[in-house]
């Protein structure tokens, strides 16, 4: 799938949805507005779509399950600017986000919604693209790595995607501010797993204690208390035990390694 013409009807614009995995549940929602197409079009701009999203929030709400916004920010995907050079394939992976947080909305929430208006700017303006396993985020200081939750950690995904991204943007300043790269890890994942590996390939950590991101990858749902925690997989068992024992999991910051 590539961008399209700019979408004018409810009928185009669920269609468009559906051919980015939008659950089903989801795609009856949207409804195509009328009055926001200049607000709209600054969501293709790198310059002004953050001051795009916010306005158009503001104008949209109340919008219960965020079906307005995520109804615009999908006419907006659809002609977003697409950077030559990138390999086939990354136009439609980067926008599967939006299908992707609607999902991670249930399994959150225990409905479907979209609560991440505030992130896909980035994609709707060509900020940020999915190549194979990982997002690439255009930044003041390079290039900023980012992990989906669906992403393939695999060591051999990793480096495929990190050399395909290379090739595409260049070379210069990669770096990921990620739970995944906090020290404290080590005590609560077995050496050799994925999540372990993926934070070798970086270097010059800073390590911020107090950022509480893992709530929501780890435990699917920011707003729990520790108390309160999941204990599905060893990983959440563990940090769960860490954390009620004053254990800070926190985020690092680091700067991937040259190889």
């Amino acid at each position: 799938m590539k961008a399209v013409p700019t979408i004018t009807t409810t009928e185009q614009l669920r269609a468009f949805a559906r051919g980015l995995d939008v659950p089903r549940e989801a795609v009856e929602q949207l409804v195509y507005e009328e009055g926001i197409e200049g607000l709209v079009r600054l969501l293709n701009d790198p310059l002004r779509a953050e001051e795009g999203t916010d306005e158009l929030h503001e104008l949209l709400t109340p919008d219960e399950d965020g079906f307005r916004m995520l109804s615009a920010m999908l006419r907006a995907a659809a002609t977003a600017p697409v950077a030559e050079g990138l390999p086939e394939g990354v136009y439609e992976a980067t926008m599967r986000v939006f299908g992707r947080f609607v999902r991670e909305n249930l399994a959150s929430f225990g409905r479907y919604g979209f609560d991440r208006w505030f992130w896909t700017w980035r994609q709707t303006s060509g900020l940020l693209v999915r190549i194979g396993s990982l997002e690439y985020e255009r930044t003041d200081e390079g290039i900023s790595m980012h992990i989906p939750s669906d992403a393939d950690l695999s060591r051999a995904a990793v480096l495929a995607s990190v050399r395909e991204a290379k090739r595409a943007l260049g070379g210069g300043n990669y770096y990921c501010r990620s739970w995944m790269l906090s020290h404290k890890l080590k005590k609560l994942l077995p050496e050799g797993s994925n999540v372990r590996g993926f934070r070798d390939l970086f270097r010059k950590f800073e390590y911020f204690p107090d950022d509480a991101g893992y709530k929501l990858w780890v435990f699917k749902n920011p707003d729990l208390a520790p108390e309160d925690f999941p204990e599905d997989t060893s990983l959440q068992r563990n940090m769960k035990n860490f954390v009620l024992h004053g254990g800070k999991v926190g985020a690092s910051h680091g700067f991937l390694r040259d190889f």
